[in-house]
This record gives structure tokens, C-alpha cells and sequence, in this order.
């Protein structure tokens, strides 16, 4: 990581840059669902990660900032696939873990398919309307 990459990674967070980006990045993708301070830092945290992770392992012309963007940019959408798709996300995948562990822990709301109606045959070999006019609970109830 070069000296200019490390001072901003280290000034970055302190202005808020991460969470007005990750916030204008929800935004952008139309993704109405209101997410609380803690869950947005979080994914900040997440994204700064990967961010720093990156950095260190390849030589990226970006930089700093624009690949937290990038990163910041794959949480949204992350967070608009788990918020307004009913795809399965698999928690096993190594790079989604921490971000369905995040969406979890924050209880994000996820869609529901429902199925539509269909009548399924009875398993009982009498109806159950059968035993209401019998008289066997009548004696129980101080009738006869």
C-alpha cells in the first residue's frame, strides 16, 4: 500500500466518508428499506476490510478510495439482493458469510413468496364432523 493510500485509509472513516458513499450507494439502487447507524457501519467496516486486504495483495492503479467505492458499491448490492429478491443466499459462500452474518444480526427483512393455494386431500378415514353430534360429551357436561 503506498503512503498516500495508508492516510487516507486512516482519515477516511473520521470524515464519514464510507458511510455517506454506502448510504448514497443504497440510494442509488432504489432500495427504500431503512437501515440503522450500527448495520451501515458494519458493512463500512466490511467494505474497508476487503478494501485494505486487496491493497496489500495486488498493485491497483484506483487507489484507495475508488476501490472502497467499488467494495462499498458489492454491499449494496448485496444488501438490494437480500432485501428485495427471494433468492437463496448461500451463508457458506467465504465472501457473502460475513454479510448475511451482518443482515442477520440486524434482522434486514427479506420478501416472501407466498404459493398459491391448492386443496390437498384429507388423510383421516372418518370426517371429523362426526363426533360432534354424538352424545359422549354430553355426559361430561352434566346433560343427559
Amino acid at each position: 500500500m503506498r503512503l498516500l493510500d495508508s492516510t487516507l485509509a486512516l482519515c477516511a472513516p473520521g470524515f464519514g466518508l464510507g458511510r455517506r458513499w454506502m448510504r448514497e450507494a443504497l440510494e442509488d439502487l432504489g432500495i427504500d428499506v431503512p437501515l440503522c447507524d450500527g448495520c451501515v457501519t458494519e458493512l463500512v467496516k466490511d467494505a474497508d476490510a476487503a478494501t485494505r486486504q486487496r491493497l496489500t495483495h495486488a498493485a491497483e492503479v484506483s487507489g484507495y478510495l475508488g476501490l472502497l467505492r467499488r467494495e462499498l458499491g458489492l454491499r449494496a448490492d448485496f444488501v438490494r439482493l437480500w432485501t428485495l429478491s427471494d433468492e437463496p443466499v448461500d451463508p457458506r459462500n467465504d465472501a457473502l458469510a460475513p454479510l448475511v452474518r451482518i443482515a442477520r444480526k440486524y434482522a434486514l427483512p427479506r420478501p416472501w413468496k407466498l404459493s398459491d393455494p391448492v386443496a390437498a386431500p384429507s388423510l383421516r378415514r372418518y370426517p371429523s364432523y362426526r363426533r360432534w353430534a354424538s352424545g359422549s360429551d354430553c355426559e361430561a357436561l352434566g346433560r343427559s
